[in-house]
C-alpha cells in the first residue's frame, strides 16, 4: 500500500498542509525542531490512531486551537480514505472513519492501514521496561491477529474489572469471593490464549529477527526468550496460581500474575542479559532489526506491502550500517525518510523518489 496525499490542519505546528507522496522513496528534509517528525506522527496516528511517540491528543493540537484534523488516500490497499479528527475541550472527542464511514471501535479500525515507523525512540524497547517490550510485541500481534486483538482488549477490561474489585475488597467495600472466582475464571481463559499466541508467535519472529540483527551487526548470538510469571500456563494451572497469590493480591489491590506481568528477555541466554554487555551502538542496531522483522513479518501474513516510516534514526549509525539499512528497506515499499540535510547527499539520486524541504515551522516546500 502507498500513501497518496496527506492533509492536515491544526496539526501540531502545521495549521494547514497538503503534500502527495511519491510511491517509492520520500525525503523530508529540515533542521531539527521543524516538525519534520510532525509529518510521520500524523501518518502513524491515521494507520493506528495513537502516536508513534506515545503521548496524548492533547498535545497534538495546535496551539491555541481546540481541535485537529488529518487524512490520506491510499492505493494499492482494500480502503482509499482514512480519516481522524479530535476535539479538545471540557474533554476529549476523537472520531475516525474509513472511505467515509464512521467507525465506532478502534479494533474494528485497527490493522487496516499497515506501517512501521521507525523511531529514535525504539531503543526503548531493549532499554526500558518489560511493558514498553510487552507494548511493542503486542502492536505487531495485533496487526497480523484479528482475534488476538480482540482478546488483548477483552483481557485489559478483565484486569481492570479484577483489579477494582481487589481494591475495593482490601478497603473494606465488599467481600465477594464468588464473584472474586468468576473473574478467575475469565482472567484464566483470557491470559492463557494471550501468552499461547505470544510465545507461538515469537519463535517466528525470532528467526526473521536474528537474521537480519547479523545483517547489520554481523552478529547471530543475540535472543530474544518469553518470560511469563507462569510456567504453566494452561487455564486451570492458572486459576489454580491465583488462588495461591489470593492473599497477596488482596492485600495490594492488584493482580500479581498473568500475561501482563511479563517480559520478552534479550540475551544470548536468559541469565546473559544484552543490556548488560552491550554498546549504545548494539542497542540500536537491535531495536531497527525489531523494526525490520515487525515489516517483513507483517508483510509476509497480511500479504500486503506496508508503508515505512523512519524518522532521524541515520545519526546514530556509521555509514556502512546506514547503507546496509537503506539496502533492506529497498523491497518495492513506499518509504518516507525524515533527515538532516547532512546525510541526504548520499541518497538524493535515487529514483522514483521525491524531496521535500521544511523551510521553517510549519512551512513544506517540494525540492
Amino acid at each position: 500500500m502507498n500513501v497518496t496525499n496527506l492533509i492536515l490542519k491544526n496539526f501540531r505546528n502545521y495549521e494547514s498542509l497538503q503534500m502527495k507522496f511519491s510511491p517509492g522513496f520520500n525525503f523530508i528534509l529540515g533542521e531539527n525542531g521543524v516538525g519534520k517528525s510532525n509529518i510521520l506522527e500524523a501518518i502513524t496516528i491515521l494507520a493506528q490512531l495513537k502516536s508513534f511517540r506515545a503521548i496524548d491528543d492533547r498535545e497534538i493540537v495546535r496551539w491555541g486551537e481546540t481541535s485537529y484534523f488529518c487524512s490520506s488516500t491510499l492505493t494499492n490497499c482494500d480502503h482509499e480514505k482514512f480519516e481522524v479528527g479530535v476535539q479538545v475541550t471540557d474533554f476529549l472527542k476523537k472520531k475516525f472513519k474509513i472511505d467515509g464511514l464512521e467507525i465506532k471501535r478502534g479494533i474494528d479500525y485497527y490493522g487496516k492501514f499497515l506501517v512501521v515507523a521507525f523511531s529514535p525512540d525504539d531503543i526503548e524497547i531493549i532499554n526500558g521496561s518489560p511493558e514498553a517490550r510487552r507494548k511493542f510485541f503486542d502492536s505487531v500481534l495485533s496487526k497480523i491477529d484479528k482475534t488476538y486483538l480482540i482478546n488483548l482488549s477483552e483481557f485489559k477490561r478483565i484486569l481492570t474489572l479484577r483489579n477494582k474489585l481487589l481494591k475495593s475488597m482490601r478497603d473494606g467495600k465488599k467481600e465477594d469471593f464468588k464473584q472474586l472466582d468468576v473473574w478467575d475464571h475469565i482472567f484464566s481463559e483470557k491470559s492463557e490464549i494471550l501468552i499461547s499466541k505470544r510465545v507461538e508467535f515469537l519463535s517466528k519472529f525470532l528467526y526473521t529477527f536474528k537474521h537480519l540483527y547479523k545483517c547489520i551487526a554481523g552478529d547471530d548470538t543475540l535472543n530474544i526468550f518469553y518470560s511469563s510469571s507462569i510456567d504453566d500456563y494452561s487455564k486451570e494451572n492458572i486459576i489454580n496460581v491465583l488462588l495461591k497469590t489470593r492473599r497477596r493480591d488482596l492485600q495490594i489491590g492488584t493482580t500479581c500474575i498473568g500475561p501482563q506481568r511479563d517480559d520478552y528477555v534479550f540475551g544470548k541466554t536468559k541469565e546473559s542479559l544484552f543490556t548488560n554487555y552491550c554498546s549504545q551502538g548494539q542497542k540500536r542496531i537491535a531495536s531497527i532489526s525489531l523494526k525490520m522483522a515487525e515489516y517483513e513479518i507483517v508483510e509476509k501474513i497480511s500479504g500486503q506491502k506496508v508503508v515505512i516510516l523512519v524518522d532521524d534514526i541515520f545519526s546514530e549509525l556509521d555509514e556502512n550500517r546506514r547503507n546496509h539499512m537503506v539496502q533492506l528497506l529497498t523491497k518495492g515499499n513506499q518509504v518516507i525518510f525524515t533527515m538532516a540535510n547532512s546525510f541526504f547527499g548520499d541518497y538524493g539520486n535515487i529514483m522514483h523518489s521525491k524531496k521535500f524541504m521544511v523551510e521553517r515551522p510549519g512551512i513544506v516546500r517540494e525540492l
